[in-house]
């Protein structure tokens, strides 16, 4: 199962919140269940039965949820095995979009990147391009003027067509 949320959404005043959803809880009320926590690349990064034991970017865990330092995808995994022999066990991946400035570490592998990051690069080389071609639209404009006046049988245009070029510094 696969949830897909953005970082605004569980965000709180102590840090990100990722809930298993009640659905799931309800359902493995077994002592026999292992739930644990893991970093997209597969790290285990906390573990309910050990909430003392955490590795970064984990602030708490508890059984129906994890709070962590910045906004990550998340893997959460629980494993039951019944002295009768049933077993269930259930994976939940939380898929997380960035689309606010709230994580202040933006380059950590296996964090959110920000979505509007790549529009914002596409706005920046369409503006670029449009101005490049506004100077050559300019410059272009000036050469043609410069060629005109040289071109004309006035002998004060080609003085002029002298003037508009840089001053040669001599050393």
């Amino acid at each position: 199962m696969g949830i897909n949320i953005t970082c605004a959404e569980i965000q709180s005043n102590v840090g990100f919140v990722y809930v298993v959803l009640p659905v799931i809880m309800n359902n493995t009320n077994n002592p026999d269940c292992e739930q644990s926590w893991h970093l997209q690349d597969g790290r285990l990064i906390a573990d309910p039965s050990d909430p003392q034991r955490l590795i970064d970017p984990v602030i708490s865990v508890s059984s129906d949820r994890l709070v962590t330092s910045r906004c990550v995808n998340l893997n959460y995994q629980i494993i039951c095995d019944s002295a009768d022999g049933s077993h269930f066990s259930h994976e939940i991946m939380f898929r997380v979009r960035n689309e606010t400035a709230a994580t202040p570490i933006s380059d950590v592998l296996n964090e959110a990147s920000p979505q509007h990051s790549d529009q914002l690069w596409w706005l920046l080389a369409v503006f670029i391009i449009i101005a490049l071609a506004f100077f050559c639209f300019l410059l272009r404009k000036r050469i043609l003027r410069t060629l005109m006046k040289v071109r004309s049988d006035d002998p004060h245009a080609v003085q002029e067509s002298e003037q508009l070029k840089a001053p040669e510094i001599k050393v």
